[in-house]
């Protein structure tokens, strides 16, 4: 009887302090790592359905300017809800050529880049701006 109470069996049984804390420690690292990896998933998503409800925006203003040159010389464009309208920023540039001068002759017109931007994205393209548009 008294070899059952000090055979090598009876102190087998159960797990020790340390390897239960290295268990812990390595599963709070598992758990935090999958948790980042959520946050980043959920911030990619959030980001993918805001420009997914922008992107409508930004083309239906590429689309009046390309239709309607004339508008190019507003600061801003509100679209969408007239009861909650999305604002546009629209910045023109004139293209200059190398030497200074500008792109485009009388005949022609005045080649200028486009810049839109809405809640942080972007849509940029180039335009001909007839002579009769120009002021």
């Amino acid at each position: 009887m008294i070899r059952y109470f000090f055979s090598s069996e009876q102190s087998r049984k159960g797990f020790t302090l340390l390897e239960v804390m290295v268990g812990l420690t390595l599963g709070t690292l598992i758990a935090g790592a999958v948790m980042g990896v959520i946050s980043v998933s959920l911030q990619y998503a959030k980001r993918i359905k805001q420009s997914a409800r922008i992107q409508p925006y930004l083309e239906a203003v590429a689309q009046e300017i390309l239709a309607n040159p004339d508008i190019v010389d507003s600061s801003a464009i509100e679209v969408g809800d007239p009861k909650d309208p999305v604002t546009v920023d629209v910045l023109v540039t004139p293209v200059q050529a190398i030497d200074g001068a500008e792109f485009g002759n009388n005949k022609a017109g005045q080649l200028a880049r486009v810049l839109l931007r809405c809640q942080g994205r972007l849509i940029e393209f180039s335009i001909l701006i007839p002579p009769s548009e120009l002021r």
